[in-house]
Formats: structure tokens, sequence, C-alpha cells
């Protein structure tokens, strides 16, 4: 069995935040629930910014920026999904 595809990704980076200019940020998921979600990161992320926030193997999904106390940021899930 090879693992070199597992061990070309970092741990921090399994969590990436993509914000609406396009730039992209790793953070730490402390915290997933089913209307939110706690991560850690280095970037200055202000409540209100919309970001879509992607999880590996299992997706993206967009959320707005509720808290940030120092590198920890809370963020709800957008309940609108326009097509």
């Amino acid at each position: 069995m090879d693992m070199t595809l597992d061990r070309s990704f970092d741990t921090d980076s399994r969590v990436t935040i993509c914000r609406r200019d396009g730039s992209e940020a790793p953070a730490r998921l402390r915290l997933l629930g089913f209307d939110g979600c706690e991560f850690d990161t280095d970037v200055e992320l202000v409540p209100g910014e919309q970001v879509s926030i992607h999880i590996y193997r299992m997706g993206s999904i967009r959320a707005r920026i509720t808290a940030r106390h120092d590198r920890v940021v809370e963020a709800t899930f957008e309940n609108e999904c326009p097509v």
C-alpha cells in the first residue's frame, strides 16, 4: 500500500479558508457542528466576512465569520444557497 499521497499533506493544511478575493489560507479545525465551526488561523478575518471553508476529503461550505479571539475564529454556515 502506497501512503505517499497522505504524507504529502501537512495536518494543518487539511482545512483551507478561501476568501472572496481568491486568496487562500491554511487553518486548523477545532470544532465542527451543524450550524458552524471554530478554527485556528493566522489570517486576519473580520466579523461579517464571507468565506468558503474547504475541508480535505469532505468538500467546501460557505460561511460567514461571526467572531475572532486572537487566532481562534468562529463562523456560521450560510443557509441560503443561490443556484
